[in-house]
This record gives structure tokens, sequence and C-alpha cells, in this order.
């Protein structure tokens, strides 16, 4: 390859790839060990070192690289991409290229554009050995292409050229769209009609080539390929020679090109391979050309398109299946209606509760049940010591008696008035006497109903002081329960009173007992660090086991809802408040 032709292309590749900077091509050594740089772009590229450093790492590692983002973070960034170019086992060389840094993934886009433009270079390469002359008049024929503006001038310049380089009669351009042909160019004319019979016949013959998947040459005694629609046209139009080379891009096709010419000039080998060579470099300018063009509506259709046929598509099977599970899911549980129930810690609780208070100040002096114990109405639960009392009462005895000898001795010496002053003195007495023999009637504490002890242990306190007043036990009736519902301040608007419910003790966790609101405190509380309403229900049917005080988990019916509402609702609620606050 001459460094004339290897420049040239090098432009065109640089112009197919958009936002390149700089480009190299480096090819082997007649043996084959060693590289050396045949062509760069810009031809007055000063520094080629970087891209020679690109060269290196895709050698090294034998395939395709990328290195993004090498600049430093004040500087302009690239992304460097290099391609090893092989024939078979034999290397060719290293293309690199230099482009701007881009956010977007398009590292696919850049290696499927570089594979098919140095498609052409492995044929230079191999057995067939043409001269730099055929290989400049495709580069030639892809420059005079390039120049123009706009897609349509594109075909138009296309379709003139290849006349022109090849001699042909006519030449027509088609799209491949929904499986069908359409021509769209027809060399040397702007304007053509759709609808006449010649252009009808080529589209039948663009697509007999396309479905065959291979170039139709007419006339052709070694081909084995259908040939029908192109004999037809030879039979009624009288052009003796057809080629019809079909048009890739990214695997798919895209159109197809038909070449007229008269019964006297066939086609020849070198001219199929040059068609080919120049079509397989065009197709993808063509394709983005067309593309740059559209509308942005269609553009959006086309890439809603791409995704759909991905989505629906076999690769990432597992993931696919994956999402679809969750999204019938989702639709089954946002239907599929069941019983919304509040959930909240409960705990059981006697209907009446009665407390044993210190009648008087005093000393414990024993205690003869305990939390749990159950007790029958007067049984003796506790006594206090009643010595102090013994002896204010024997105090108060010896003073009265003391002040009716006194009494006696004034009234027999006719003193009235100390008799009035004595006299009261022994009321006073007796009072206190009397009220020191009620508080020794007291020391004995004894059961108010048949109930159980629910809180009260005075076995560790004997012999020590209490109050009076002091609460000393509580007591529960053995029948006649209420369960406190601890509910939650977010759930409280879902419970109003004659709801129905259930609640599970953790003593008897295979039991349910069925429960109804009866009241709502209008006060909340907190308790374990959450602020909570209770909510007090009855409990019917209950069973002798149940003692004051049991824990569990109690449930409220509040109506039906959709499942997914029932499991989102939490979080829909914290998030409506937390958008709320901001």
């Amino acid at each position: 390859m001459s460094a004339r032709f290897a420049q040239q292309w090098l432009e065109i590749v640089c112009r197919i790839v958009p936002q390149t900077e700089a480009a190299a091509l480096m090819v082997s050594d007649a043996d084959g060990k060693t590289l050396r740089l045949l062509a760069k772009w810009p031809e007055n590229l000063a520094d080629a070192a970087e891209l020679s450093a690109i060269c290196k790492l895709t050698l090294d590692k034998n395939q395709p690289s990328y290195m993004p983002n090498v600049a430093k973070p004040d500087q302009r960034q690239y992304d460097f991409f290099g391609l090893p170019v092989f024939d078979g086992s034999l290397l060719l060389g290293v293309i690199a290229l230099k482009l701007e840094h881009s956010v977007a993934d398009r590292r696919a886009a850049v290696f499927a554009t570089l594979e098919q433009s140095v498609e052409w270079w492995r044929l230079a390469q191999g057995r067939l050995q043409q001269n730099d002359d055929f290989y400049s008049s495709v580069v030639g024929l892809l420059a005079a292409c390039f120049e123009q503006n706009s897609y349509r001038e594109v075909l138009i310049s296309l379709g003139t050229e290849l006349t022109r380089m090849l001699s042909c009669d006519r030449i027509a351009i088609g799209e491949f769209k929904d499986n069908y042909s359409t021509v769209v160019a027809i060399s040397n004319n702007a304007q053509f009609d759709q609808q006449a019979n010649l252009l009808q016949k080529i589209a039948d013959a663009m697509d007999e080539a396309i479905e065959q998947d291979s170039v139709v040459v007419v006339p052709d005694v070694k081909s084995v390929s259908i040939q029908r629609a192109h004999q037809e046209i030879v039979r009624k139009y009288g052009y003796g020679s057809l080629l019809t080379v079909p048009m890739l891009h990214d695997g798919k096709f895209i159109g197809a090109v038909t070449l007229l010419r008269s019964e006297e000039q066939s086609f020849a080998k070198e001219t199929v391979l040059l068609c080919q060579q120049a079509l397989a470099l065009i197709s993808p300018y063509l394709t983005l050309k067309k593309l740059d063009e559209q509308a942005l509506s269609v553009k959006i259709g086309i890439k809603l398109k791409q995704r759909l046929a991905e989505l629906m598509g076999v690769k990432h099977f597992k993931v696919k299946l994956t999402a679809l599970g969750l999204v019938l899911f989702l639709l089954i549980s946002s239907v599929w209606r069941s019983d919304f129930r509040v959930t909240a810690n409960a705990v059981l609780e006697g209907k009446i509760q009665r407390v044993v208070a210190a009648p008087i100040s005093g000393f414990l002096q024993s205690a003869a049940v305990r939390a749990g114990d159950t007790v029958r109405q007067g049984e003796l639960m506790a006594s206090l010591d009643d010595a102090e009392l013994q002896l204010e009462l024997s105090k108060l005895d010896g003073q009265l008696q003391k002040f009716r000898r006194e009494y006696r001795e004034a009234l027999s010496g006719g003193d009235l008035v100390k008799v009035r002053v004595i006299s009261a003195q022994i009321d006073q007495a007796d009072a206190e006497m009397e009220l020191t023999r009620q508080q020794l009637q007291k020391i004995n504490l004894a059961a108010p109903f048949d109930g159980v002890v629910i809180e009260g242990d005075l076995s560790q306190k004997l012999g020590s002081p209490v109050e009076r007043g002091e609460i000393l036990f509580k007591i529960a009736p053995l029948e006649g329960y209420r369960i406190i519902l601890k509910v939650d301040e977010s759930l409280i608007s879902y419970v109003q009173a004659g709801q129905k419910g259930s609640l599970v003790l953790a003593s008897m966790p295979s039991r349910t007992f069925p429960l109804q609101v009866q009241k709502i405190t209008a006060v909340a509380k907190t308790d374990s660090g959450k602020n909570i309403f209770r909510v007090e229900a009855s409990l019917e049917n209950a069973p002798e086991l149940l003692r004051p005080g049991m824990e569990g988990v109690g449930k409220i019916a509040a109506g039906r809802a959709s499942l997914l509402w029932i499991w989102s609702h939490d979080m829909l609620a914290w998030l409506r408040l937390w958008i709320w606050s901001w």
C-alpha cells in the first residue's frame, strides 16, 4: 500500500467517525515483526506520541483498545481508540484514533465503523494484490460523496460517479424498508417517476439480491443465484448486463445499488469488487447522513423502536424474565383486595383494679402474698408491727387512770373548776385510746375481694418502714378484662369505635381471642420512643387462664384495600410527609 493512498483512506475514515481530532495508521514491515508509521491525520500533525502509545497498548493486548480521558482536568479531554487489523493470523497493522471526550458510551459504534472501514484493507493486502490506482478510484469515489451537503446530494453524486467511473448506462440506488426496496435515486436524474415500470422491476431485482444476501451479476454462467427479476429487465428493456450489490450497515440491509450496461459490456470481477468495497465503506456514512436529516419526532420513534426490540429480544433473558415477573406481581397485588388490619402491641388489664394501701405509718411485720398470687376476700395479705401502738395504748391507759384519780380528789374537795378541766382531759385520753385501738385493728391488711395480686412484692421488705397511704398491693378480679392497644399515631386515623379484631397473647400464641374496640383515648403519649394512642377494647368469653398484665399483639379490622396499598401505605405516608416538609 502506498503512502499516498493510505493518507487518502485515513482522511475518509476520520470524516466518517465524528469528533476525530487526530489519527495514525501503522503497518507491518516486510519482516512482520515491527511497525512503521504510514499515514497520519492531519498531515501536519507534529506529535504522534499519544497515538503511538495507544498503538503499543493495542499490540500488547492484541485486541481493540480504548483509553478514556487521559488529559489533565484543566486541559481538553480526549478518548483514544486502537484497532489491530489481521488477515487470518497475519498482522497487517494498527489504526489509532484520537477523539474528543464524550460522556456517552460510543465504543461499540466507533469500533463497528472501524471494522467496516478496514475490510477493504484486508482485501488489498490479500491474494488479489491490485495496484494503488484501483483503490485510489475507491477513495476518490468516496471523497466525491463526502463533499456533498445533503443526503439527497450524496445519492446523486454516488450514482453519477459510479456511472462515470464504470461506464454504465444507468445506475439505480434503492432503500430497503419494511422488507421491500424502493428506488430513491437514478444517475444523472434529479427527478424521476416512482411508478415507472422499469423502476419497479429494478426494485424487484434489488429485493432478489437482498433476499439471497449475495451479489447478482447478469450474465454469469457460473452463478447459482436466482436471477428471475434481473432476466426480466434484460428481456423487456434491453439491458444486457446487470449488477446488483446489497448495502449493509450494522448487520442489517439498508438498500442496494443496481448497475445497468449494454450486452457488449459485461461486469468483470474487478468491477464487482470495486463496487463491493466502495459501498461497504459508504454504507455507514449514508445511514448517519439520512438519520441526521430526519425530523426529531422520527429520530425519537426510531430510538423507541430499537429499545422496544431490545426489550422484547432474547438478550438478558433472566433479567427480562425477572422484570416481567415483578411487573405481573405488582399488577396482581394492585388489583387483589384483602383485609386491612391495624397491628398494635396489647396489654391485658382487669376492668376493676383496687389498691391496698398502708392505713398508718409503721414497720412491715409480715407479707403473706406477692404479685401473681390469687387471694380470697378477707384473706390476710400483710401486717404491720403493733408494738409501738401497744405501748402507746398502755401509756394512754396510765394517763387515763391518773386523770380519774385527780378527778375524784377534785370532786371530793369541791373544786368545780378543776373538776371540769380534769373531765376534759379524761375525755381526750379516752378518744386517743379509741384511735389507737382502731389503728391496732388496721394493722392486718386483708383482700377486699376475690382476685389476683397484679402488683406488690413485700417479701424482701420485712421490717422496713411504710408511710400512711403508701400503695402496697394492686388487686384485680379474676373475671372481667379489658385490652389496652398501643396504636401508633400514623395508624390511629384508621381506628374507630365498634371495629372488631383479634388478639394473640405471647403466653398462648396458638389461640386467638376476639376483641371489639370500645374507646379511643384522645391524648397521645410516648412509649418506647413512639407516640401512641391508648385504645381500649373488650374481650369476650375470656378463659380462666388469662391474667392481668399478659402482653401480646392485637389486630383491628379496618376495612378492605389492595395488597399493594396495604404493603406500601406506610412508605407512601412517610413520603408525603417528607415532600410536604420540603
